[in-house]
């Protein structure tokens, strides 16, 4: 694949947001690479957009939509998009439209907003593929994630339909962004939940440069200190230098990795920016 020779991201949408902007359980990041646009997630609503107004985001420039996974924190967004945009290329997994749910006592529909076909009757011109694709000059998608490298974190209340039954989610629908720099490669997540290692080493393998840094989600929200030291002993190990922890990283998540990577751990919200060195350092941009 070639590579970006720079790479700079704006959060318009996280759980956490400064007066003036509108925060909300959902992510989506706007991806700027070189001379490309792209956006990662819509976040839960359409308050995404509002977001992106009051930052001054010109959405007109954006190329590609990536879905990470069909949640709808991640996902609920694109409806009001595509009517801002109209034809926009949407780049997702195959199981990105299975329906989803979250067993909180009864069941809770998690899936997204709109059907395949009701978002290419508003323009989304969809391409689902498992495998890795180069979306953007220097951005690619992992497609589908091996799971062999470190244990999936434990997510029994998450439930998919599946061929005509309803079974715990395995996940196979969750993919993230690889952007590769001179000398390393930023991974951006959507909520990870395919395991930050596991999506990590497939990364690397695909692209053939060491991750530097992590953006995005991490879904350490429930995880105790003890499983979020390992983890990042394990990243550290591998060489991560960088992490801005966002959305499904809960308050605690975030407080641990701010621990285990001092002086390291970005923690970035709604409105941010990031930037990369072509080392794959972050630097957290204030305005």
């Amino acid at each position: 694949m070639t590579e970006t020779t720079d790479l700079t991201v704006t959060v318009l949408r996280d759980n956490l947001a400064p007066e003036g902007l509108k925060a909300g359980h959902g992510l989506a990041l706007l991806v700027e690479a070189g001379d490309a646009c792209l956006l990662l997630d819509t976040g839960d609503s359409a308050e995404t957009w509002e977001n992106a107004d009051a930052l001054g985001v010109e959405l007109s420039r954006v190329q590609c939509l990536v879905l990470s996974h069909g949640h709808y924190d991640h996902t609920g967004g694109i409806e009001e998009l595509l009517r801002r945009l109209g034809a926009l290329r949407v780049v997702a997994h195959p199981a990105v439209f299975e329906p989803r749910w979250a067993m909180d006592g009864a069941p809770r529909y998690i899936g997204p907003p709109l059907s395949r076909a009701e978002l290419d009757g508003l323009g989304a011109r969809i391409q689902l593929s498992a495998e890795p694709i180069e979306v953007v000059p220097g951005v690619i998608t992992t497609g589908q994630v091996p799971r062999d490298a470190w244990p999936m974190p434990n997510q029994s209340r998450l439930r998919v339909e599946r061929a005509g039954s309803t079974r715990a989610d395995d996940f196979i629908d969750d993919m993230s962004l690889a952007a590769k720099l001179g000398e390393a490669t930023v991974l951006l997540t959507g909520c990870a939940h395919a395991g930050l290692v596991n999506i990590v080493a497939h990364c690397e393998s695909i692209v053939g440069l060491p991750v530097r840094s992590i953006i995005g989600g991490t879904h350490l929200m429930h995880s105790p200190e003890s499983e979020v030291a390992r983890l990042s002993a394990e990243l550290a190990d591998r060489g991560l230098t960088h992490i801005a922890p966002l959305h499904c990283t809960g308050e605690s998540g975030r407080r641990y990795l701010k621990e285990h990577f001092p002086g390291r751990a970005l923690l970035a919200g709604t409105g941010d920016r990031l930037t990369a060195n072509t080392d794959g350092a972050l630097s957290l941009v204030s305005e």
